[in-house]
């Protein structure tokens, strides 16, 4: 199935086509869609960085520190402008979902129960778009504190989790592992 939904709704900003390298590695386990993307758009920023398709290489160790531990077949694919992790997860030979991993409260969630309904529907829903990538602020932030780069994420100082607000006023811009290291230690 493709991501035709996606691609309408989201235009790469910042992008740079996967090497075969890396889409052979992860062939075996991340659906044919999500390879064709790396191969055509490109890993990299989405809307500016209200999403950011990861290298999964690259954030792996994040993946396995969150989870205390190795999962093969869990592959991280995709960080929002505010560092939520998502990450796929191969279940069995046809069973597959989407989670995302909240830095800011340490919370783990299934967004939904296949990797195409989660770039088609997930990150095109208005809701989602709202509440979860918050888009409003991030578009303030972009005016305020400028573009993001690849790996770059804007952040809450201090940190929601130790009584920092959802505000444009507390917002600082910054490498997202960097962060997701800090928040993990808080």
């Amino acid at each position: 199935m493709s991501l035709t939904h996606f691609s309408k709704k989201y235009h790469p900003t910042l992008t740079v086509k996967a090497e075969s390298e890396l889409m052979n590695r992860y062939a075996h386990i991340l659906p044919s869609s999500i390879i064709n993307l790396w191969s055509t758009k490109g890993l990299g920023k989405y809307n500016d960085g209200l999403i950011e398709l990861i290298n999964p290489d690259d954030f792996q160790d994040d993946l396995e520190r969150t989870l205390g531990r190795k999962v093969p077949n869990y592959v991280p694919i995709a960080i929002s402008g505010f560092g939520e992790l998502f990450y796929y997860r191969k279940l069995t030979a046809v069973d597959e979902d989407v989670c995302v991993f909240d830095p800011h409260y340490k919370q783990i969630e299934t967004c939904v129960w296949s990797l195409v309904d989660f770039f088609n529907g997930y990150l095109c829903d208005s809701y989602i778009m709202t509440e979860i990538l918050r888009i409003k602020l991030f578009k303030a932030a972009l005016k305020k504190l400028g573009h993001l780069e690849n790996n770059e994420i804007f952040f809450f100082v201090p940190p929601l989790a130790l009584g920092g607000k959802v505000s444009l006023d507390r917002l600082a811009k910054g490498n997202c592992q960097v962060h997701l290291d800090l928040l993990f230690q808080s």
